[in-house]
């Protein structure tokens, strides 16, 4: 899985856009000013509408996009910047099901709202991709954490594992040591199940894998595992790539019902490319 850092220019012929149904009272401002570019540049647009509450709708119409003729590894990337986990999980399993490695590309924000999200909805597994569980094996949770808290506490509450692995993310990026807190996290979990903790950097996606390899090698002996992503948007990547070694774990991922309108602003112009798991 390969990964590099570059300031040159991808030219882009065709945009396909992922549109959300249920967020367009949110997005139709940046939709509006996304076709005047493509007008401008001369560039083919082609917008899918998706909606985030139909899951099998939505898994279906990513394989429809996938298995277009013109979709190959030599001519595609995939912009992951704002996507949901799921939805970049759902890319990567079409991919490999069509044979063909991706290239996908992330922008950080500049700065990250000083809150994200609230009230975390019913977390739900992948679709194919909700784990091998075996009878007499208790579960072990493991969740790459981030900036919500109230996401952690509703995976624990929902999955009630024997034991929760809690993954933070290293750095001071965003704020991040004032803002994803180990003992914040762990009183989440407080009463409820065991706490377990590793370090992790998901901007390195190659020494995130391994980390995840250890933990889950650490643990499926005894363990039904089920993992989630709530931190850097790149860690979905590196869970994935895990799942290809042992696909007996489980995905999820916990959607919410309210977002921040101000999530993000700005761009980092240096993005991130790398090879899609395959």
């Amino acid at each position: 899985m390969g990964i590099m850092k570059t300031s040159g220019i991808i030219s882009v012929s065709k945009l396909v856009l992922l549109v959300f149904k249920d967020y367009l009272k949110y997005t139709s401002s940046n939709l509006g000013r996304i076709k005047e570019l493509c007008l401008e540049k001369r560039i083919e647009l082609q917008i899918v509408e998706l909606s985030y509450s139909r899951t099998a709708d939505a898994w279906s119409q990513i394989g429809s996009i996938i298995e277009h003729p013109a979709v190959k590894k030599e001519n595609s990337i995939l912009d992951v910047s704002t996507m949901p986990r799921e939805t970049i999980w759902s890319f990567i399993f079409f991919a490999r099901k069509k044979n063909i490695e991706l290239r996908f590309i992330y922008f950080k924000p500049l700065h990250y709202g000083d809150w994200l999200c609230k009230e975390p909805d019913k977390p739900r597994l992948l679709y194919k991709h909700s784990g091998v569980a075996e009878f007499g094996k208790s579960t072990a949770l493991i969740i790459l954490t981030g900036f919500d808290y109230d996401r952690t506490s509703q995976l624990v509450r929902f999955y009630e594992p024997s034991l929760t692995v809690l993954g933070i993310q290293k750095g001071i990026q965003f704020d991040n040591q004032q803002r994803n807190i180990q003992d914040q996290h762990a009183a989440e979990c407080n009463g409820q199940t065991t706490v377990s903790f590793f370090e992790i950097d998901a901007y390195d996606l190659r020494a995130a894998s391994a980390i995840l390899d250890d933990q889950i090698k650490r643990l499926k002996s005894d363990y039904n595992i089920i993992v989630s992503s709530l931190g850097p948007k790149l860690s979905a990547i590196s869970i994935y790539d895990v799942f290809l070694t042992h696909p007996e774990i489980a995905l999820t991922y916990v959607p919410t019902k309210e977002y921040n309108l101000s999530y993000s602003t700005g761009i980092d112009l240096e993005p991130i490319i790398g090879i899609l798991p395959a």
